[in-house]
């Protein structure tokens, strides 16, 4: 039975499901570690938004209570995650728990509680390996002839009350710090060991991952809402650190699951792609468990996609709306066209690296073609944000969704890849909507390191957006926010500039369709479109709608490439 009362929140019923799962795996750990077969970890794979941090850490708790009915040592738990998330995973420990199961919980990071477990004087181990790999004379560490490290950290009963690893602490660092400092961190015998955003362990070349695999703890679990994020190779290193061997080594996941969907025919790619995902599913087992919001949460508000034109016609997962298909025209339009023409000649000419080149040129002017001229822009008042707006085809579409959003007094996210797009955007909307727009992106800070910096960081960001009563707007990256963030006070997601790969822009979008929401969630996908021929935007979309995301299968399609789009517009 879990002890459901340490909890200061009612568990959903896919939540318990969740915990009992995680608990039996953890339960089954300590009992298989003499059999061959030993369980060492396991996939959490829930969709985006179901409560995988509230889930693993009654988990925590339950491993916690069976060490004590044993009179065994609780030892120090790990979690690694992405820097934006730091804060989320201590506030959550702060809001799950009537009274915390841990003795403290410590932030392993620059500005927070790194500095007093740093060992004076010796360099990160990652820099001293770096220093020494040309003398390694190319040998594996573990090796005769493998360099010297000395521990960064204090760790380790030596170490006296300096030591990181206290029984019954929370220790939670970045993946950066994990390759920082991996022999430390490998020093320590954790209790449970769970990375959050695991696919940051996703390519197994990477130190990172290596240091990941090479944690010693009594079990690990991985945490992701997206287990194949560009490829097969993602899941297969995913499942690799959680339970070695379970699929056994590439070449064998090469020829059983990769090479049947490139051998497909190119109409039978999908349903190929579906029933290998059916029978990879069956391959991992118990060793991962994978729901998805329709299915577990049916009292969630419905969620509609809205498009400037549809390539589907029978998808009803999205409607047309004709505003949001506009022509450029003007500066727009003429800027556009000459990009096309100056790319035939050049063509002509023989000329390397210009398709390439052409088509970052047409990804900005489709935006605005300021992102081209790079001219500098004075908003003094309204007439000049309106027709700034005027000039790009695509600002147009996004006014009008955007006065309607405010008709409803509702609140909207601008996912834009572009820096300058965003600082432009922000000017002009700040006018016309009378609002202090606030831009996350990499160079928002994640972490703050004194309380005044609070509102200056994502989270702060994201409370100041939804404290406002009615009608706000954000602007965010969706490579930047495309993860671990919530933001249930907006119900409204307009994707300015898509992302190419499939499975980070459904990141970004369940920034807000996730536990929590109240409201109908609107997504809508804004045109540029080109009065003659297909444009950018229709060529990204074309490619975008027929690599679908199955979500059930496991199998996620691969990100557009640069090449595709430059065959269909430069064909």
């Amino acid at each position: 039975e879990i002890d459901w009362d340490v909890s200061s929140r009612t568990p959903y019923p896919h939540q318990k499901v969740g915990v009992e799962w995680a608990v039996g795996l953890i339960n089954q750990a300590s009992q298989s570690l003499e059999d061959p077969v030993r369980v060492q970890g396991a996939l959490l794979a829930d969709d985006m938004g179901l409560g995988k941090t509230y889930m693993s850490l009654i988990a925590i708790n339950e491993y916690y209570r069976r060490l004590s009915e044993q009179d065994k040592t609780l030892k120090p738990i790990l979690v690694i995650a992405p820097l934006s998330l730091l804060e989320n995973w201590k506030d959550e420990v702060e809001t799950t728990f009537k009274s915390s199961p841990f003795s403290d919980v410590q932030i392993l990071q620059s500005g927070k509680d790194l500095h007093k477990f740093r060992v004076e004087g010796v360099q990160r181990e990652s820099v001293q390996l770096n220093a020494q790999q040309p003398l390694n004379d190319g040998k594996e560490l573990g090796s005769d002839h493998a360099p010297e490290i000395r521990f960064a950290l204090h760790v380790g009963k030596e170490a006296g009350p300096k030591r990181l690893d206290m029984p019954k602490r929370l220790v939670i660092a970045t993946y950066d710090t994990l390759r920082s400092y991996q022999f430390s961190l490998c020093k320590v015998d954790w209790g449970l060991v769970l990375f959050d955003e695991a696919q940051n362990v996703k390519n197994p070349n990477t130190l990172q991952t290596r240091a990941a695999k090479a944690l010693k703890a009594d079990f690990k679990l991985l945490i992701t809402g997206t287990p194949v994020e560009n490829s097969l190779a993602d899941f297969w290193c995913l499942m690799d650190t959680a339970q070695p061997g379970l699929l056994g080594e590439w070449p064998v996941v090469l020829e059983n699951w990769v090479s049947p969907i490139v051998r497909a025919k190119a109409e039978e790619k999908e349903a190929t792609r579906f029933e290998v995902g059916e029978r990879l599913r069956k391959a991992v087992g118990n060793f991962m468990l994978r729901r998805t919001k329709e299915e577990e949460l049916p009292g969630l508000p419905t969620k509609r996609s809205y498009v400037g034109i549809k390539f589907i016609q029978n998808d009803t997962s999205v409607e047309q709306l004709d505003y949001l298909a506009q022509h450029m025209k003007d500066e727009q339009l003429s800027a556009y066209d000459g990009i096309l023409e100056n790319y035939q000649k050049q063509k002509l000419a023989e000329e390397k690296g210009i398709a390439l080149s052409a088509l970052a040129n047409l990804r900005n002017i489709r935006l605005h073609d300021n992102l081209v001229t790079k001219q500098t822009l004075q908003i003094s008042g309204k007439s000049q944000s309106i027709n700034f707006i005027d000039k790009s085809a695509k600002l147009t579409a996004l006014k009008i969704v955007l006065d309607e959003i405010k008709n409803k007094d509702e609140k909207a996210i601008i996912f834009v890849i572009s820096k300058r797009m965003q600082l432009l955007l922000k000017q002009v909307l700040d006018v016309l909507f009378g609002l202090n727009i606030n831009i996350i992106n990499g160079d928002t800070k994640t972490v703050a390191s004194a309380r005044n910096e609070e509102s200056s960081t994502r989270k702060g960001m994201i409370e100041e957006f939804e404290a406002k009563q009615g009608f706000n707007i954000i602007i965010m990256s969706p490579i930047a926010a495309g993860v671990g963030l919530t933001i249930v006070g907006a119900n409204h997601v307009i994707h300015l500039e898509r992302h190419w790969n499939p499975a980070k822009e459904a990141q970004a979008t369940d920034r807000v369709y996730r536990i929590g929401q109240k409201k109908d969630v609107c997504i809508y996908y804004p045109f540029s479109l080109h009065p003659n021929k297909q444009s950018f935007d229709e060529h990204l979309a074309l490619l975008l709608s027929r690599k679908q995301l199955l979500k059930e299968a496991v199998i996620t399609t691969e990100p557009v490439k640069e090449s595709e789009i430059a065959n269909g517009i430069f064909a």
